[in-house]
């Protein structure tokens, strides 16, 4: 598997995730966007560190 489609499956499972959560979130709007502002950051470095981890060791790992 090529590490576009993980990238690609990664970004897909997270919009699915934000939906969901939008549409089952208890909370007011603005705590709402606080949490998706914040698990988007998360997601971020999680992306990033595993890149940069891929790309010194030329291994491919997906959790």
């Amino acid at each position: 598997m090529k590490a576009k489609h993980v990238v690609i499956g990664m970004v897909a499972a997270a919009a699915v995730g934000a939906i969901a959560g939008l549409l089952f979130a208890p909370n007011s709007g603005k705590d709402t966007r606080k949490k998706i502002k914040d698990a988007a950051g998360d997601l971020a470095g999680k992306v990033k560190k595993g890149l940069r981890k891929n790309s010194l060791t030329g291994e491919m790992e997906v959790n």
